[in-house]
């Protein structure tokens, strides 16, 4: 079924331009991809002399994900980010009452697909990748700068509330809050989270207890939320303030650099640039040499701690998603499928701390299970193969991911039936039974019939 969005839709943009005092007329509304928390629409207008503009209404879908800034929050972190000079989509309206609540932004030429980005950016000179490199750190340095920190713990108290005097303390601590609000976690991501608090506090002991006041975080500063435009390997827009907080500037830098959004590609930093360009992109707008010296050396020392944590927060996020699945709403698929994800995203982490990462056999269905396993096969094959490749765009996106929901089930099939465990005590015993969660997890993710 195709959904006419401009039922929703149209309303808003009307509300907006009535708020604006502006004449619009709404020629072509369109979802765009991606987006799992929120919805977002490109909207094409015409003003009253026939000028044509574009907009992005953003809107939330389904339940919030826990910690998560609203509507009003996320448009004031957009705002404060715009005047700091940063690279974002112009803020246009807000629109947030008890009937309705979404933000408007000017539209930004350019690609957000993490994967097909790699492919394109794979033509540029290593020049051009290097400059693209050096404005996200260009970025990152103006949002983590004290002074724009100290303005904006003044201005945006209400949105980011108090400024902590540690950075690092309130990045362990929004770690620390995520997990609290999962409402089931899996025991193999209980593990990780141990030993990652565990690790951080090692190395914060080894600092002697010292860092600098924290600084904005973006939370989510990633390929898939960076606009790029791929022609000229040039940044367009910074999107997706939703997790925007406090904390610690390395733990930006650790997401950015982290293997789950390299998207496959080999750069350190988003699958294509280097640590190095990063940095001194950094320092072009840090004016205090001796704290850029200091973050440098906290890379060297620390960074591969802080990719563990963006991997950990990650999988955190994603069974949070999978838990705020509504059955029968448009968004829920989609969302289990992402808290299916948490046995990948945790497998790197998981196998530094033991030291290896457990497997398991499945087995061949028998009996009834092999007569719905073939009759699976065949709705996955129809759905991937004979139906998907006559769409386009969401209705297309939907068939595979209908598909690739039907190939995990055919994996939980040939899972033996583990053995349960009366009662489990010993951090060995629990060690042991996070292991075999995981194995059991990803060989359904690697299922591919």
């Amino acid at each position: 079924m195709v959904t006419d969005w401009s039922v929703e839709i149209a309303p808003l943009i009307e509300a907006a331009a009535k708020k604006l005092g502006q004449k619009l007329s709404i020629q072509n509304i369109r979802r765009l991809s991606g987006g799992a928390i929120n919805q977002n629409f490109l909207v094409e207008l015409s003003d009253h002399q026939g000028a044509s503009l574009k907009w992005v209404l953003r809107r939330g879908q389904s339940l919030p994900i826990p910690g998560s800034l609203g509507r009003a929050a996320e448009y004031a972190m957009v705002a404060h980010a715009d005047t700091i000079g940063m690279t974002v989509a112009k803020p246009v309206a807000l629109l947030d009452t008890q009937t309705a609540s979404a933000s408007i932004f000017k539209w930004c030429e350019g690609q957000t697909d993490g994967r097909a980005l790699l492919s394109e950016l794979a033509a540029e000179s290593a020049e051009a990748l290097g400059r693209l490199t050096q404005s996200l750190g260009a970025e990152l340095g103006k949002l983590h700068g004290q002074a724009w920190s100290a303005q904006a713990e003044k201005v945006l108290t209400d949105v980011l509330g108090k400024r902590p005097a540690c950075g690092f303390s309130a990045s362990i601590d929004l770690l620390k809050k995520s997990f609290a609000r999962v409402r089931t976690p899996k025991a193999y991501l209980t593990e990780a989270f141990h030993h990652c608090i565990h690790e951080s506090e090692q190395i914060f002991k080894a600092r002697g207890r010292v860092s600098e006041p924290a600084s904005i975080s973006h939370n989510d500063f990633r390929l898939g939320n960076l606009m790029i435009a791929p022609k000229n390997a040039q940044l367009t827009a910074v999107l997706d303030w939703e997790f925007t907080g406090w904390g610690d500037p390395l733990a930006d830098i650790g997401w950015l650099t982290a293997p789950c959004w390299r998207f496959g590609g080999r750069g350190i930093v988003a699958g294509f640039g280097e640590v190095e360009e990063l940095l001194a992109g950094y320092e072009s707008t840090t004016e205090d040499g001796a704290m850029h010296q200091r973050l440098k050396e906290r890379v060297a020392q620390e960074l591969d701690f802080w990719q563990r944590y963006a991997h950990l927060r990650w999988a955190i996020i994603a069974a949070q998603q999978g838990e705020r699945a509504v059955s029968g709403d448009s968004e829920a698929l989609e969302l289990l499928l992402t808290g299916a994800m948490v046995a990948t995203i945790l497998e790197p982490t998981l196998g530094h701390y033991w030291g290896n990462v457990p497997k398991t056999t499945l087995q061949s269905p028998g009996g009834i299970e092999s007569e719905l396993d073939r009759l699976l096969a065949e709705a996955g094959l129809h759905l991937k193969v004979h139906l998907a490749s006559h769409l386009s765009g969401p209705q297309r996106y939907s068939a595979l991911m209908s598909a690739n929901a039907i190939r995990l089930a055919r994996g939980g099939l040939r899972l033996a039936q583990p053995n349960l465990v009366a009662s489990i005590t010993s951090d060995s015993e629990k060690t042991m039974l996070a292991k075999k969660e995981l194995a059991a997890d990803l060989a359904v993710w690697n299922f591919r019939g």
